[in-house]
């Protein structure tokens, strides 16, 4: 589950990083401002925030964005086999 959780906040930040960017530039405080900022602004936990503020880079790029798409799907499909079961 919180894989899933982690994974679906990376979306919302992957599908808009100048909101991302924008967030982070008007961060004037520490770590934990950052973390209620970035929670905010993607309605996100403070767990998901934490993991969006460690995104690196790279992870920007179509190819790793659609891979992260699959992988969320694949979770929430087990998940859902989960439940049927």
């Amino acid at each position: 589950m919180a894989r899933i959780e982690i994974i679906s906040a990376y979306m919302k930040a992957l599908e808009d990083p100048e909101r991302l960017m924008q967030v982070c530039a008007d961060i004037a405080g520490d770590d934990a401002d950052a973390r209620s900022a970035v929670a905010a602004a993607f309605e996100v936990s403070d767990f998901a925030a934490d993991a969006i503020l460690t995104l690196q880079v790279k992870r920007f790029t179509p190819r790793s964005i659609e891979q992260m798409r699959r992988e969320l799907a694949d979770a929430n499909r087990i998940l859902l086999d989960l439940d049927g079961a």
